[in-house]
């Protein structure tokens, strides 16, 4: 409640996996979520208003623990799009190889991502733990 009028957002989602898929030890998982917030015009304005989200999960099931997630938010009112993938592998005991990319694209000057349309990043990150 604020700023007027009382609004609420609602969020649901469901994944289904396929378990050892080709008879090997992987596993494929499909994401999906619909995003809804009420607001009105007067309201400070928000990204996901009536978006949704399709993704794909990978595990590799392996010893070194691979798995990429990648998907998409698509608003199919204005075609703002944001693209996330993430992947991960460890390397012996200690180290682990991070892939991280997002983009934006198709937000209009109206938009409330409009602002990160040039923000779009790659990331590759070696850690060690010990």
């Amino acid at each position: 409640d604020g700023r007027g009028q009382t609004f609420g957002p609602f969020v649901a989602g469901a994944e289904y996996t396929f378990y050892q898929v080709g008879g090997g030890a992987a596993d494929i998982g499909i994401l999906f979520e619909y995003l809804h917030y009420g607001r009105n015009a007067l309201q400070p304005p928000t990204a996901f208003e009536d978006d949704m989200f399709a993704g794909v999960r990978l595990a590799l099931n392996d010893t070194q623990d691979t798995s990429v997630l990648a998907g998409t938010f698509y608003d199919p009112s204005s075609g703002e799009t944001f693209i996330n993938i993430e992947a991960e592998r460890r390397i012996g005991q200690n180290l682990v190889v991070e892939f991280r990319a997002r983009f934006f694209m198709g937000a209009s000057p109206l938009d409330p991502t409009f602002a990160l349309l040039k923000d779009d990043y790659i990331q590759f990150r070696l850690a060690r733990y010990f």
